[in-house]
């Protein structure tokens, strides 16, 4: 099972169109947003996953402030599951937490409860592993603070699971 990855889009239209037709190009069957969506009307960048039978998470980051507005508008998309969620796909407890802060992020790494560990909000791309579990950050989908737009797609069914079953994709330069 391959999930694509995406975080920290701040409203960059062309950038989450970009991820998403990267992400079909690929055939993930989960999609999961680490946060700093902002607003609403992202949505639209989003369409092409509408009827597609993949499952859209996100959560929320420290930028999303029209919270009720993401949650109700994106519904049809993506299902907001809060600042903090976890879940079991293909066996793998996977943590999702934008980042925002780090003494948190790193109890829930050190905690080894977790397979994978997704994140955001440095905007840098991370991939890790500690003990038992892989941390990834997969950058800023809007590329404004370093001028690198990327995603990622993890393979969840890859043997064994580690560093080397996540690839990051580059959106622009």
């Amino acid at each position: 099972m391959k999930i694509g990855v995406f975080s920290d889009s701040h409203d960059h239209m062309e950038n989450i169109r970009k991820a998403v037709d990267i992400f079909l190009e690929q055939k993930v069957e989960k999609v999961v947003h680490c946060g700093d969506i902002v607003a609403p009307f992202m949505v639209r960048a989003m369409s092409k996953l509408k009827g597609k039978n993949i499952e859209v998470i996100g959560i929320y980051g420290n930028n999303d402030g029209e919270r009720l507005g993401l949650y109700k508008i994106l519904g049809d998309i993506m299902k907001i599951k809060g600042d903090f969620h976890e879940v079991t796909w293909n066996e793998k407890l996977i943590a999702i937490y934008h980042g925002t802060d780090i003494r948190i992020l790193d109890s829930v790494i050190k905690s080894q409860k977790y397979d994978l560990v997704l994140c955001g909000h440095t905007h840098q791309v991370r991939i890790e592993q500690q003990g038992k579990t892989v941390v990834l950050n997969p950058g800023e989908t809007c590329g404004y603070l370093y001028g690198k737009a990327t995603c990622a797609v993890v393979d969840l069914a890859s043997e064994p699971f580690d560093i080397n079953s996540i690839k990051i994709f580059e959106i622009s330069k």
